[in-house]
């Protein structure tokens, strides 16, 4: 019993002693972490070049497709001082201060009195060229301190700022930088991972004068012309000040690659100012909006009955003489009577009882397999988020009240970008492609890492038939309702639509109205297809009146600046080569291709 204890006694000795000795262990690496911490904290405080908060790579440039910046970062230098550290007389502090910072002695000398603060901007957004000087006040002077930040820039101000978007410090925004946001900080890891690296033997300089290609992260370029742009949003602008609009949007595509060359919302803001700019003005209209398109719609039904051989352009329907009551009692009115049409007035006309016959040969169930295939209901897949997917609810639920609203554009929901894509079949030989607004992704070097060329999604209408809708609305354009949209020189296929807006309880319409038009040009070889919304204007009753003539102006300009524009032009006339391929989208990227150049 008594050798059991003596045992008992001699392990626990032996227990404490190894807790002992590896306390003991523990308490000499933490010593020598915290020296080792210390000295590389002494360092970093004696070189302000070295110091982590100004290494940090810049963000990435957004740039538009022939590099014009829309979008930089670069380092600021800011100054402050702590009044209650200081031991200087404040007079010679900011004697000294005053040239350096460009600020008066006396507003300095406010500030530095005022000892009941611990912290007081005394100048922000300096340049690094009196770093230098500075540095030499810091060292004489104690509580007076600088520090670096990265600053988001965009030159442009106002333009595309929808498009380029915002991001906060939760990684929470919209537009190109929320969307590319890991392609835009994507160099930070790669150096963070070279700092890392050669911390252990040496910091590392990265504070440059914002020259070096080191300094950035990835830029991203877009399809979006600068020129094209600005045209867009200026006549978009004016347009709905002249109608009282309180909203509207304009997208330019070109057609034969559905890249897009303008994506304009109104109202706008400041990029630089983001703060003051409004929660509606930050809003991309042209894939968020959702609207009831009206009459534009009609070139689904239209082209379905030509590809199924049901008609043609010359097969009539009787349009009732401009009142036709469907078997719920509803009433359907033409804006004017008319008798028997062909298809091809129809649509010259805008008739929609003309239209509701042109679905009941068609058939409702061909019918939404057409408003399907031409993208409707679903999300186009372009490269920016928070894209609306419209609802084809009454399409789904078909009934007699459908048959009243469908085929003339109401009782469905549609995007702008959505609705121009689905013309651009038409322009472009019946071939459904995917809208994009990223053209490459670029590193910092300016080596292309990512190339984004046309997606072919499918064939919709035959090319037969996409070139007798081209006919027909080229008809549409030089005779009926779209007259106001004729562009000089070229000949435009197009269509107007005017859709009421209904009541948020689904009892009726206000009297409110969506007044679009849509077209493509020139009609036999089509460079761009482009799409105007205004959104409850007033002081005309017709969209020809009011969307046609912006079409008018923003068309005009853009032909004309490519015309004369020797690298753009050919670029979009020649037939690019589809990207056979297509991944799984990404929150980063939402579509990634490979295929053969353009």
């Amino acid at each position: 019993m008594k050798n059991n204890s003596h045992l008992s006694i001699r392990r626990l000795v032996f227990i404490l002693i190894i807790l002992q000795v590896g306390f003991l262990l523990l308490v000499g690496k933490l010593f020598k972490v915290q020296i080792s911490v210390d000295a590389t904290y002494q360092e970093t405080a004696g070189s302000p070049w070295r110091s982590p908060r100004t290494a940090a790579i810049k963000r990435g440039k957004i740039l538009d497709r022939h590099g014009n910046v829309l979008a930089l970062s670069h380092h600021s230098l800011s100054v402050y001082a702590d009044p209650t550290y200081m031991k200087t007389d404040p007079r010679e502090a900011a004697r000294r201060l005053a040239p350096v910072l460009g600020v008066s002695e006396s507003k300095l000398l406010t500030q530095l009195r005022r000892k009941d603060k611990r912290f007081v901007w005394l100048k922000k957004d300096m340049s690094y060229e009196c770093l230098d000087e500075l540095r030499a006040i810091e060292k004489d002077i104690r509580g007076i301190k600088h520090e670096v930040e990265q600053k988001r820039a965009y030159p442009k101000g106002t333009l595309a700022s929808q498009v380029i978007g915002h991001i906060n410090d939760q990684n929470m925004g919209e537009g190109i930088e929320y969307q590319y946001n890991n392609y835009l900080l994507s160099a930070r890891e790669r150096q963070a991972e070279r700092r890392a690296e050669a911390a252990r033997n040496e910091p590392i300089n990265l504070l440059t004068d914002g020259n070096s290609a080191d300094d950035y992260g990835y830029s991203v370029v877009l399809t979006l012309d600068e020129y094209i742009q600005y045209t867009a949003e200026k006549e978009l602008a004016a347009a709905c000040r002249k109608w009282n609009a309180p909203r509207g949007t304009v997208i330019v595509l070109a057609s034969k690659t559905a890249e897009i060359l303008a994506l304009a919302s109104y109202p706008s803001y400041n990029l630089n100012d983001y703060a003051l700019g409004s929660e509606e003005a930050k809003r991309n209209l042209g894939v968020w909006y959702a609207y009831e398109p009206g009459s534009i719609f009609k070139i689904v039904a239209s082209s379905a009955v030509l590809n199924e051989g049901i008609m043609t352009p010359e097969s009539t329907v009787f349009c009732e003489n401009g009142r036709y009551r469907l078997s719920n009692g509803r009433v359907i009115r033409d804006v004017s009577g008319k008798g028997w049409l062909t298809l091809e007035e129809v649509l010259h006309k805008s008739s929609n009882i003309g239209m509701i016959k042109v679905v009941r040969q068609l058939g409702h169930e061909d019918f939404r397999a057409y408003i399907e295939k031409y993208g409707f209901g679903k999300m186009t897949g372009v490269d920016l988020p928070y894209e609306h997917r419209g609802s084809l609810y009454a399409v789904k639920y078909w009934d007699t009240h459908s048959l009243g609203s469908v085929p003339f554009g109401q009782g469905i929901m549609v995007t702008p970008l959505q609705m121009v894509n689905a013309l651009n079949v038409i322009a472009n030989g019946g071939k459904l492609l995917r809208p994009h607004i990223t053209r490459e992704i670029r590193d910092s070097s300016g080596i292309v890492i990512d190339k984004k060329y046309p997606i072919e999604v499918r064939q919709v209408i035959q090319p037969r038939v996409a070139k007798q809708m081209t006919d027909i609305l080229v008809g549409v354009v030089e005779g009926g309702s779209g007259r106001r949209a004729r562009v000089e020189g070229y000949r435009v296929a197009g269509k107007t639509g005017t859709a009421q807006k209904a009541e948020k309880n689904g009892k009726g319409y206000l009297g409110k109205e969506v007044m679009s038009f849509m077209g493509f040009l020139p009609a036999e070889n089509p460079m761009v297809s482009i799409i105007v919304m205004l959104d409850e204007p007033k002081g005309a009753r017709f969209s020809g009146q009011i969307a046609g003539p912006l079409f008018q102006t923003v068309a005009a300009q853009a032909m004309q600046y490519l015309k004369q524009t020797e690298f753009f032009g050919p670029e979009l006339q020649k037939t690019p080569k589809y990207a056979p391929v297509v991944t799984e989208q990404t929150p980063t990227q939402r579509f990634t291709v490979k295929g053969e150049g353009l």
